[in-house]
């Protein structure tokens, strides 16, 4: 996990001014990750942390983003479950900071492990048990077609499972891809 600097209360700026280029940039990581199914506010909030070069409390991401302190308190809590972000809390304070995860592959690993693979669990049970009810029904040729079917389906969801699990462990890739996508996401 990175470590962020020391901030007090005191040291905050009352105002965040973040300007159009990293708006933009925010708002375009913001719509990539609607496409892949998570809330918008999610990847502008990861984006408006990563272009900061200190945490950044929930005040001054509702300010930045413009988004209401409900969005930003929900956005942050999904993405503290996802470790995309982490919390900094400072004894005596009552605020709590945020900094962005700035391992790609460490992020992509927890939401393949949290989201993806639970996904194809899910998907290899329901099949086995239509299997196991199909298997149970008188033969005719609609149901030796039906399960022939549904065993590629299985054995698609055996390799897709298998794939997730070792793009999770990092045996998956090449060394060398491996290896780059291990990497702090740093200029």
């Amino acid at each position: 996990m990175n470590r962020a600097p020391h901030l007090s209360d005191d040291s905050v700026p009352t105002a965040l001014h973040i300007g159009p280029a990293a708006h933009r940039v925010c708002d375009a990581l913001g719509d990539l990750m609607a496409f892949w199914g998570f809330p918008r506010s999610h990847g502008r909030i990861w984006a408006l942390l990563y272009l900061h070069d200190r945490p950044l409390h929930a005040g001054e991401i509702a300010e930045s983003l413009e988004l209401s302190s409900g969005q930003v308190s929900m956005s942050l809590r999904d993405l503290e479950h996802w470790s995309v972000v982490h919390p900094q809390r400072q004894p005596g304070q009552r605020r709590t900071w945020y900094h962005p995860e700035i391992n790609l592959f460490r992020m992509i690993a927890t939401v393949f492990a949290q989201r993806e693979l639970q996904q194809v669990r899910t998907m290899a049970q329901t099949l086995q048990v239509a299997l196991r009810e199909l298997k149970s029904q008188p033969h005719s040729p609609a149901i030796a077609f039906r399960l022939k079917r549904m065993e590629s389906l299985v054995a698609m969801t055996e390799l897709g499972r298998s794939l997730i699990e070792r793009l999770i462990a990092g045996k998956l890739l090449p060394p060398a891809v491996q290896a780059a996508l291990d990497q702090d996401l740093t200029g």
